[in-house]
């Protein structure tokens, strides 16, 4: 072979090797199949526990922190300028109640504020409150209804939180606290008087029932008050360790529980809340949960226990509950924990 052969040769080996793939470049550029996670199944949190037929199951947490919609670009930019603007929070969730749109109204104690959640559209909202110590709510008529126990007031609001108007301690209220809404009246505890105010849309006092004592009909510092489809009410008597069920009148019926720490007994019962089936949701502040009781006052299960965790409690207090969802203020854990009475056992 010539000297020029060898060279054009040479040459073509070159190319052909500088324009050949790397090794194992085909294998690469293949991408490998991916593997799929192994399939976990989705665990409730109901009680009773499995393999018990489930009645109460734990939904999810209220906190304005995450149901808030994100700001936008622009808002984060701003803020991160001028440092304005601190993220949302509950201080001391309190009383609960549920407006005819679904939205859910959390009065707290000593944030000043009652905290508007929508969970139909994903939003939050907060209502500024003058006052000390926000305990009851309640929404009817377009109208929003907070007791302030520390400077003895009900007040009457609109959707903004402008006063419409006020009662204290000229028209004699002591120490408001827990209050519930009926078609043309409500019904508001006022435990340092030891009684229950009925007070109508308008803003006048219809009466009143109740005095201090421990017997058919009297209170000792009551604190909460709900309302049934049949229109009895429901009063935890908190010093006398009892719930006690009067007729829409205030007419004495019955009562049931006692002091103690043991199941269905109550140390410090708090909220109070009516299912469809007439089941009664007493929040127990002390031990941390809450006890479901029938019609005539016999345990049937208790619900959460201590802790931050999903469906524990610390220190809660109010409860309501809409369609079947209860909601309880999980107070020193700072949010709102909802869960689902399963009618059928689902």
């Amino acid at each position: 072979m010539t000297a020029d052969r060898l060279t054009v040769a040479w040459l073509a080996l070159v190319i052909a090797l500088a324009s050949a793939p790397p090794p194992f470049a085909a294998a690469q550029a293949v991408p490998a199949p991916k593997r799929r996670a192994p399939s976990v199944p989705v665990v409730r949190l109901t009680w009773p526990p499995p393999p018990a037929t489930a009645r109460i199951r734990f939904v999810r947490s209220l906190d304005p922190a995450v149901a808030r919609r994100r700001p936008s670009w622009i808002s984060r930019v701003w803020k991160t300028l001028v440092g304005a603007g601190d993220e949302p929070r509950m201080v001391q969730p309190y009383g609960i109640a549920v407006g005819p749109d679904g939205r859910i109204y959390v009065a707290d104690t000593y944030g000043s504020a009652v905290h508007v959640f929508d969970p139909a559209n994903s939003g939050y909202s907060a209502i500024n409150v003058e006052g000390e110590s926000l305990i009851g709510v309640g929404v009817a008529r377009g109208r929003l209804f907070v007791t302030d126990s520390t400077t003895g007031r009900l007040l009457c609001l609109d959707e903004k939180g402008r006063a419409v108007w006020t009662l204290g301690r000229r028209e004699g209220f002591v120490r408001p606290t827990g209050l519930v809404t009926a078609a043309d009246r409500m019904y508001v505890v006022d435990t340092a008087a030891h009684r229950v105010v009925v007070v109508s849309y308008g803003g006048t006092i219809l009466g009143s029932f109740g005095s201090r004592g421990g017997g058919p009909g009297q209170f000792n510092f009551p604190t909460n008050i709900a309302r049934g489809a049949d229109g009895r009410l429901y009063v935890t008597d908190t010093m006398n360790f009892r719930v006690e069920v009067f007729d829409p009148d205030g007419r004495y019926l019955r009562a049931f529980g006692q002091l103690g720490d043991g199941s269905g007994d109550f140390d410090k019962p708090k909220g109070i809340a009516i299912d469809s089936d007439g089941h009664i949701y007493v929040v127990e502040g002390f031990n941390d949960v809450v006890q479901i009781f029938d019609a005539e006052g016999r345990l049937l299960l208790v619900v959460g226990g201590s802790g931050s965790g999903d469906g524990q409690f610390w220190l809660p207090s109010g409860i309501a509950i809409a369609n079947d969802v209860v909601y309880v203020a999980d107070s020193a854990n700072r949010r709102v924990s909802m869960f689902e009475y399963l009618k059928d056992g689902q």
